[in-house]
Formats: structure tokens, sequence, C-alpha cells
């Protein structure tokens, strides 16, 4: 008998809530909020009724909102308002920052001119395609990096070593539990796909000292969460584009990496044993496969443990 509401606009519009009133009585927040609520939420509610929102739509539109926020505080240090910005502080920020804030910006800036806060203004185009691909030397600096370098976080380390030797995308990393992980005698597994991947030190012993000290649980909720990347309460687990912003600002490249290692690990084994054991489709690692000339591209997909 009730409507039926979309869980991701429901997270959306108390997120919302939540860091407007975290603005309350600064000269940002009404700004803020009129983009918000004539311009987000409008638009995530016209996706809503067309088809179900996914998780990354919410997060791009926390995104959105994140960096008008960010891009109103670079102008005060500039001595700048929104209406007094020109085409030089605007290419100005496009120079100095990454393409991903550069395209969380573009709905805000669009939106700001079309409203007539800010005068009309060329955007810079984003470039477009891939970024430059990881090569396998940069791959291994990297893993050696995660680690071995103490200074970086801990949840970070984990993140970048799931990436760089599993070939995992953040966001299904956000999803492993506690359950996933099993020690059998002395090795370690995680349950990626079928069977467990075995998990090499020095990287077992990150894995374990997360397991032991995740972060988030000192709430009254959380006790009980078996998230391996817990968010703030029980029911939710840490939100991807949090870990994958704090891994870019650490230098690590989480969408080549992942390319990059799936790419090695296609040439190592069968692409359909890289798929069973990593949770990709069959068809996923074999277009890869076939992508880089591995010596197993016709190797026949199946049931291989008979």
């Amino acid at each position: 008998m009730l409507p039926v509401v979309d869980k991701q606009l429901l997270h959306t519009e108390t997120w919302l809530t939540h860091r407007l009133a975290e603005l309350d009585g600064h000269t940002h927040q009404p700004l803020l909020r009129r983009f918000a609520t004539w311009h987000l939420l409008p638009t995530l509610r016209a996706r809503a009724a067309r088809q179900p929102l996914t998780a990354s739509a919410r997060q791009f539109t926390g995104e959105q909102f994140a960096h008008a926020r960010v891009f109103l505080a670079w102008l005060d240090e500039r001595g700048l308002d929104l209406p007094r910005c020109g085409q030089a502080d605007l290419d100005a920020w496009h120079a100095t920052h990454p393409k991903s804030q550069r395209r969380a910006l573009a709905s805000f800036l669009t939106w700001a001119m079309n409203s007539h806060h800010i005068s009309r203004l060329d955007l810079p185009a984003l470039p477009r395609g891939n970024s430059a691909p990881l090569t396998q030397r940069r791959r291994l600096e990297l893993i050696r990096r995660a680690a071995t370098d103490d200074q970086m976080p801990l949840r970070a380390r984990v993140t970048a070593c799931l990436v760089l030797l599993y070939a995992q995308p953040i966001t299904r990393i956000m999803r492993l539990t506690l359950d996933d992980i099993s020690i059998n005698d002395t090795e370690v597994r995680l349950r990626l796909g079928d069977p467990p991947c075995p998990v090499p030190e020095p990287f077992a012993a990150l894995l374990l000292q997360l397991a032991e000290s995740r972060a988030n649980m000192n709430t009254a909720a959380n006790p009980r969460a078996r998230w391996l990347f817990p968010g703030q309460s029980a029911r939710e687990l840490l939100n991807a584009a949090t870990i994958r912003e704090e891994l870019r600002l650490l230098d690590f490249p989480s969408g080549a990496a992942r390319e990059a290692a799936l790419r090695q690990l296609v040439l190592q084994a069968p692409a359909p044993i890289v798929a069973e054991m990593l949770g990709y489709t069959p068809q996923a690692t074999t277009r890869q496969a076939a992508a880089v000339g591995s010596p197993w591209s016709r190797y026949a997909a199946g049931d291989h443990s008979k």
C-alpha cells in the first residue's frame, strides 16, 4: 500500500541534510542548499523515477556537493566569491585539480551559470578516454610501497594490495567481510571467488592486522559489524569514494592499477581460472586475455577441477 522508496535516494537526502546542518551559519550554506535542493535532488529523483538508483549514482551526487563546497572554499582563499570568479580563476582551478574533481564540479558550475550566480564562462574540456596504462614495473613498485610503507594508513595499504594483486574494484573490496578471511594451518586465504585465493606475506599480515583493528568500531551500533571496512553504523560499509580519494591522494591510481593487475594475471593463468578465483565473469577475463595476447587465450572455460 505504501509507495516504493528508493534506498539510494533516501540515503542521499539524509546525507545532504546532515552536510547542510554542518554548514549552519556558514556563508556558503544558502548557495549550497539551493544547489542541493534545486539541482542535485531533482536530478536524482528523476533518475529514480526511471529505474532504481545505484550506489555509484549516490556517491557521485555526494562528490558533486563536496567539490562544490571545496571550490567555494578555494575561492575564499583567493579573496574571491562566486560572482567575481573569472575565466582565469576557473582555468586555474582546472589546471591544478585532477580529472575526477573537475568532472564532479562541472554540474555545479553549469547550474551556477544557468542560475546567474556566476558569469557565463567556458568550462575547459575534460580529457577523454582512459589514463595511460600502468606498466608492470610501476605496478611492482606500488605493491612494494603498499607492503612496506608504515606511514600509509593501514586500510589504504590493504586496499591498494587488493587492487594491485587481485585486480579487485574498490566497490567490491568495500563489501568484504571478516567471514571472507580464513586461516588454514599457516596459510591465509581470502574469498574473492571460488576457490578462495591464497594471500602471500607480507600482505597476509597486513590483512589480519586490519581485521583486528578496524576503524569505526567505537560506536554503539558497530561492535557486531562484520564488514572489513565498516562505515559509521553496523548496517553501513565504508563509502567507496572515500577510500578511492584516499588512494588518489597517496598517488595510487586505482583504476589503472586494477587493469594492470588483471592484464598480468591473465598472462600467468587461464582467463576462466582467473575469473573463478577473483569473482569476474569469464567473458571479462577472456576479453582482457585476448587484448594482451595471453598464451592461455585458447584455454576452454568450464570446470577444470576433475
